[in-house]
């Protein structure tokens, strides 16, 4: 896609801690756990409040990036009484390669930014071990995605490597027993990435785009999805790109599709109007976008006729698959589908 992944552009300023080196114990640690941490561990170091005080929602986020060519042997970060270790271990890959897998290991940290963890002794809140890649490209962040609990959460995205995909994230939270859990929030395209806060003073949420609407209806280049926030519920991953307060991003979002499409020489011309149509839907202005969907779309495309109602459009549901007569009567289904217009809006297919 032509257009800078959007949450590149709703990144705010981290505020970070000075990093301090921090040498790992146990270099020898044996074989059967696997390889020690790295030789050098970096420490970003937040607010210390007591674990006995409630999650604040003016919490300021950490965040520690990991590459190849830039920390590539992890790190940890500390704050609110917890630590987050993010270290890789090589495992042997195809054709004589070699991966790195990512671990994330969160542990107590009551006694202060330099308590010595040993992975001989100690016992992690929580290990997770992630995907083996080609690819050294991950983030830990630490940040306040559900103020109901005691501690912020641990988000991990980790990059698989491969075209178009994926970025890997994970959420660990503290329940209400004191336990903590991992919460698959899904594949995403693109590089990794960090939550966000896309309005001031409304909490911090994954903003991404709607996947649902890649390959839907033309190629990954020509598709252009619309903007998606998802925030943790309980322990729950859910869509609320509904919600009054996030209508103006919206309309900034349906100000760049349509420059786009005001921009589009040449075929595929159905996923661009996809994604036209969703943002004008999310802004209240699907009134404004159908009848360029109806003059523009592309009539012999078969691109994206046969859907799987309720299901991702690459499934296999040859029993249940509907054929749409044409490309509005497809993408009026799938507005409907993924709950950008109502159930009882009627869309006309026809000019």
């Amino acid at each position: 896609m032509d257009d800078a992944p959007w949450h590149h552009l709703i990144m705010p300023s981290w505020k970070f801690t000075p990093m301090v080196p921090w040498l790992a114990v146990l270099a020898g640690v044996c074989a059967g756990l696997g390889p020690a941490l790295g030789p050098l561990i970096t420490t970003v170091s937040g607010p210390q409040p007591s674990r006995d005080s409630p999650a604040s929602a003016d919490f300021a986020p950490l965040l520690l990036r990991a590459r190849l060519d830039d920390n590539p042997s992890g790190g940890s970060l500390t704050a609110a009484g917890i630590r987050a270790d993010l270290s890789f271990r090589a495992k042997p890959g195809g054709y004589g390669g070699e991966q790195q897998q990512p671990v994330v290991r969160i542990w107590p940290a009551a006694t202060g930014d330099d308590t010595p963890v040993s992975l001989l002794t100690d016992t992690p809140l929580l290990e997770h071990i992630g995907v083996p890649s080609t690819v050294t490209n991950a983030l830990v962040q630490m940040v306040e995605l559900d103020v109901d609990n005691s501690s912020p959460e641990v988000l991990f995205s980790q990059y698989t490597g491969g075209a178009h995909c994926c970025a890997l994230v994970t959420i660990f939270r503290e329940n209400h027993q004191g336990e903590w859990q991992a919460i698959d929030a899904g594949a995403f395209d693109g590089d990794v990435f960090a939550a966000t806060e896309p309005i001031p003073g409304h909490g911090y949420l994954l903003a991404t785009l709607d996947n649902r609407f890649l390959y839907r209806f033309s190629p990954y280049a020509g598709s252009s999805p619309p903007l998606q926030f998802l925030a943790l519920q309980g322990n729950q991953i859910v869509n609320i790109s509904h919600q009054s307060h996030l209508r103006p991003l919206f309309e900034e979002d349906a100000q760049r599709q349509a420059q786009r499409l005001a921009n589009h020489r040449g075929g595929q011309v159905n996923g661009l109007l996809a994604g036209y149509a969703a943002s004008h839907a999310r802004a209240g202005r699907i009134g404004e976008a159908w009848p360029v969907v109806l003059q523009r779309y592309d009539r012999d495309s078969q691109w994206g006729l046969e859907s799987c109602p309720n299901e991702h459009h690459d499934r296999d549901c040859s029993h249940g698959a509907i054929l749409h007569p044409n490309f509005p009567s497809a993408l009026a289904a799938l507005l409907q589908e993924t709950g950008y217009i109502s159930g009882d809006l009627v869309l006309a297919s026809q000019p």
